[in-house]
């Protein structure tokens, strides 16, 4: 089961923005409240995640292992929030105080573990594994730019990802704790929103609710593997989302239907989100699961201008088997990169013929299962690594554990180069040690040695990809 994910949001607000005047005294200035809302979770089994938090403090300097000074709490709610019922940007108040003006760049969260709880939608109470967690945890935010608060206060969110956080397997009778969770300035991000609908090879389109919206950071042409989850959100009873607390930047949305459902995953690419502002009509279509396939011989994995490559395609069954006499078509997408030419006595075959670098889209359909290409075309074969990336791009442990990080290094294509030697470091061994698996190979095990903030580093070719590393 593909996880879903659900947010839990914290906002520092103006004093004037908040209805219960907690602060007191001749000497009382610009309040700063905190909110709470969400994004989805796998609603089909779950009816309410209880999170029970004690308090939530802010601090100047990013060092998280100084637990003493520093610290200013803006929130002491000490009660359990229910996130599945708040969603698209929704907030429930979690508390209220004065922080002085500062750029903050680190934000700490207590809950109480004993007090909080998920329901299934059974009613029955589902076990959780807090793992090294249990009890009165302190819980540190990534804070991704520093938080800056004037005199007349601020916003701030802090995105709790419970999707990420509680961790399960189909059909999710029991969870796994792992925290992870973002503070973002709230005045210094934007929305997006949209509906999804059903389409069941262009015969009927309606809404679907329920629908998991992930939000990624990457290129598109890469793949979902590669691409970094920002937030999330899900459809209402009408196939409408909100996701709100965005920072600036361009974002890949996709939309996974509940696991009952007939539709497949669909995506939108280059949505471009401003601070300030919403983002709006960004729809998204599901086609119908189907149990045939297209498979496309050759496929390559790019190709340069000037080859000539003849591919075939074939339908096949959900056992694998070719089904015999399908009606194939092929469509030419992006004829400035290449040309297509199809053979007139075989219609299931088409000679690709790059002629300009740019990624060339075709379309296979085979019957009434379709399928697109996307083939990078180069100019000339790639001289070397072009980059690296380290999956995952952020992750946090506790103390004496440890998480496997995955390195690959690409050429200017984005295709994978095996057979690569790494070298994996980090950037403050106290905090946290690194061990490739295999000598020089692309696995690595990062050990969590004390709080505090690291990062892990791969290098191969001559260039280094990196990730975020926190020991809690």
């Amino acid at each position: 089961m593909r996880l879903s994910r659900l947010a839990l949001c914290a906002a520092l607000a103006l004093a004037a923005c908040y209805a219960e005047d907690t602060v007191g005294g001749p000497n009382r200035g610009p309040q700063t409240t905190v909110e709470i809302t969400d994004a989805p979770f796998p609603y089909d089994s779950v009816a309410r995640v209880d999170l029970y938090i004690v308090s939530l403090a802010v601090r100047a300097e990013p060092d998280t292992t100084n637990t003493g000074s520093g610290w200013i709490t803006v929130a002491e709610p000490a009660r359990r929030f229910n996130l599945i019922a708040l969603s698209g940007g929704v907030t429930d108040t979690l508390g209220g105080s004065i922080v002085p003006p500062g750029q903050y760049k680190a934000v700490r969260m207590i809950i109480d573990t004993d007090s909080s709880y998920i329901t299934a939608a059974s009613g029955q109470r589902l076990p959780v594994d807090w793992q090294s967690s249990a009890g009165r945890p302190t819980l540190y935010a990534l804070v991704e730019s520093p938080l800056g608060v004037p005199d007349g206060g601020t916003s701030v969110v802090v995105d709790f990802d419970v999707g990420r956080s509680f961790l399960c397997d189909a059909p999710c009778h029991s969870f796994v704790f792992s925290p992870v969770f973002r503070a973002v300035n709230r005045d210094a991000t934007g929305a997006v929103s949209g509906t999804v609908t059903g389409d069941t090879l262009a015969s009927y389109s309606a809404p679907i609710g329920n629908v998991t919206i992930t939000v990624f950071s990457g290129d598109p042409v890469l793949g979902d593997a590669y691409w970094s989850v920002r937030a999330t959100a899900r459809t209402d009873a009408t196939g409408h989302f909100r996701i709100a607390y965005l920072l600036p930047g361009t974002y890949i949305l996709r939309a996974d239907a509940p696991r009952a459902s007939p539709f497949t995953p669909g995506t939108r690419s280059d949505v471009i989100v401003t601070a300030g502002t919403e983002v709006v009509n960004q729809g998204i279509t599901l086609p119908r699961g189907t149990s045939s396939s297209v498979v496309v011989t050759p496929l390559p994995l790019y190709a340069y201008v000037g080859d000539s490559i003849e591919m075939t395609a074939t339908l096949v069954d959900s056992g694998g088997h070719t089904v015999p006499g399908a009606s194939v078509t092929w469509s030419n997408l992006d004829t400035s990169v290449a040309n297509l030419y199809v053979f007139f006595s075989y219609p299931d075959r088409a000679l690709f013929k790059p002629k300009a670098a740019g990624t060339a889209r075709i379309l296979v359909t085979a019957d009434a299962v379709s399928r697109t290409l996307t083939i990078p075309v180069l100019t000339s074969p790639p001289t070397g690594v072009s980059w690296v990336s380290v999956s995952p791009d952020s992750a946090a442990v506790a103390a004496n554990d440890s998480l496997a990080f995955t390195a690959s290094a690409r050429d200017s294509a984005g295709i994978a180069m095996p057979g690569q030697t790494y070298v994996w470091t980090t950037s403050d061994s106290t905090v946290a040690t690194v061990r490739a698996l295999v000598a020089g190979g692309a696995t690595a095990e990062v050990r969590g040695l004390k709080a505090g903030s690291a990062v892990v580093r791969a290098t191969a070719g001559g260039k280094t990809g990196s990730a975020a590393f926190r020991v809690q």
